[in-house]
């Protein structure tokens, strides 16, 4: 049931004409069923073409969702930036490398784990001569 909402507002908010205010990307994660591991498949039925990491790119940032284990065995959850890239660890040893296509202003982009997901917050470097948003 939870992916077919997903899919219907992923069709809605596709469809939906480009004005304030705007939604960026979203997540839905329902309980898991009985005998299912952790962590939920983030992905949906793992079909051709869906990923376990979303990247939506906005006006000033790129926003990057994907499922995190803090139980595995290994590392934390943790994201390391780059100028034109991201590193993502979701738990464990496994690391994920995001190329960008645009530069980033590592100091203000962040990241953060909460209820089994990590969200990756990249501020987009400025032009030369152009004034930084805020």
């Amino acid at each position: 049931m939870f992916r077919d909402i997903a899919r219907l507002m992923e069709k809605i908010l596709s469809e939906m004409p480009p004005c304030d205010p705007k939604i960026i990307g979203f997540t839905i994660i329902g309980g898991m069923p009985d005998g299912a591991s952790y962590p939920p498949d983030f992905a949906g039925d793992g079909g051709e073409g869906e990923s376990d990491v979303e990247v939506v790119e906005g006006d000033d940032c790129i926003y990057i969702t994907a499922v995190a284990d803090a139980r595995a065995d290994g590392a934390p959850p943790y994201v390391t930036f780059q100028e034109d890239s991201v590193t993502l660890c979701t738990g464990g040893d496994e690391e994920t490398v995001i190329d960008l296509d645009c530069e980033i202003d590592i100091l203000h982009s962040f990241y953060n784990v909460q209820h089994g997901v990590i969200d990756a917050v990249c501020r987009k470097k400025s032009a030369p001569g152009e004034v930084a948003r805020s």
